[in-house]
């Protein structure tokens, strides 16, 4: 080969290698010499965003610059409550569930972001996730606050409608099912959940004369309006030596009074005794007697009017009734004796009648239906006879 041919191919293959140059390499100086690097000049922060700097600031660690990175956008999106129903189910009674009802749909309404709250149907029994989400998109709501009492116990569950799932829940035992305080323990398990400021309302307390109360362990003036949270609040009533606890319950709206008056205790003292009335000075006066009243001769009763036929007319209706009694008697024992014979014949003669019996059976029946018409005539005369006997 010519040499300035192979001359020619080395350095062809030399200049790019020749032409690539390595990274120049920091040394590894502890972070104390650097100190005295003049450092770079750093950006002004950005004035649209103080929030995001204030972030960036307090992650960055002791002794670095902190980074300029954007702040993380959150993984999860925001819960919508714009549209909220309310299902109460259980074993409240019916106006204890409406009004429990009603104090959820207030308590729900001061959830930020809530514009619609409204009261859902459901048939019974609806214990499961399937049906309450049913009854939120029948009513086109994005969730459905589902309050359930059982064995005293309230729970209150938040349903997401198009997740079809519980996202959160509260429950509060040893709940009466009286409607005051199963409202005021559902509105505190709801604003629990939704509420992050929390809910209060009014307590006002009325005491009558020489009673002390108590709120909370704390002292309350009569009359006095105490906010406090939602809830089944402690009220201690003393007077004198003697003292109660009742349970106080405040709602959202409603702020009733509540009038404590004091029992009526028996006096130690004596009642005063009777006055005694004195003798008067003058001599009473004596009514003159009242005039006699004439006597007044009663007049005579008229003699009771004597009677004359009805008796003896009585006597003889009785008798005809007798007779005719007996004249019956002897038409039924002949009917009798003439349908034995006709009976016997017809059996005697193979089941079939005999102008003889035939005329038997005829003067049986005859006799039969005068024994009866005389038995009904006697039955008739008795009546009458003893009417004219003793009533006139």
């Amino acid at each position: 080969m010519n040499p300035r041919s192979l001359c020619a191919i080395v350095l062809a293959l030399a200049l790019p290698a020749l032409g690539q140059t390595e990274p120049q390499l920091e040394p590894l100086v502890p972070p104390s010499v650097q100190k005295n690097k003049k450092k770079p000049k750093r950006k002004p922060p950005d004035k649209k965003a103080p929030s995001e700097q204030a972030q960036a600031l307090d992650a960055a660690p002791q002794g670095q610059e902190p980074s300029a990175l954007p702040p993380l956008a959150p993984l999860t999106s925001s819960r919508r409550l714009d549209a909220v129903g309310v299902l109460v189910l259980g074993a409240l009674p019916d106006e204890a569930a409406v009004r429990v009802g009603n104090g959820i749909r207030a308590a729900v309404k001061l959830a930020p972001g809530v514009k619609e709250v409204s009261a859902l149907d459901a048939p019974h029994p609806c214990a499961d996730k399937a049906c309450w989400v049913t009854a939120g998109v029948a009513r086109s709501v994005h969730h459905v606050v589902v309050a359930t009492y059982a064995a005293r116990r309230l729970k209150i569950r938040l349903v997401d409608v198009k997740a079809r799932k519980i996202v959160q829940q509260a429950n509060r035992r040893e709940v009466s099912s009286d409607p005051a305080e199963a409202t005021a323990w559902a509105e505190a398990l709801v604003c629990k959940l939704l509420v992050p400021a929390g809910c209060t309302g009014e307590a006002v307390v009325q005491g009558g004369e020489g009673i002390a109360l108590q709120l909370d362990g704390v002292p309350l003036a009569p009359g006095e309006k105490r906010r406090v949270p939602v809830g089944v609040h402690v009220l201690r009533v003393k007077e004198g030596a003697r003292e109660s606890v009742r349970p106080l319950p405040v709602l959202v709206e409603e702020a009733p009074m509540v009038t404590i008056e004091a029992p009526k205790v028996a006096s130690a003292t004596p009642p005063p005794a009777p006055v005694v009335p004195i003798a008067p000075l003058v001599e009473p006066v004596t009514p003159p007697p009242a005039p006699q009243a004439a006597a007044i001769e009663a007049a005579p009763l008229p003699p009771a009017p004597s009677r004359k036929w009805t008796r003896p007319a009585g006597y003889a209706a009785v008798g005809a009734a007798v007779v005719a009694a007996g004249v019956g008697a002897y038409f039924g024992a002949k009917s009798r004796s003439d349908l034995n014979d006709a009976e016997s014949t017809y059996r005697a003669n193979g089941n079939a009648y005999t102008p003889a019996s035939l005329d038997k059976l005829r003067s049986g029946n005859s006799a039969g239906h005068t024994a009866n018409a005389l038995f009904i005539a006697s039955g008739i005369l008795v009546a009458a006879g003893a009417a004219l006997t003793f009533a006139f």
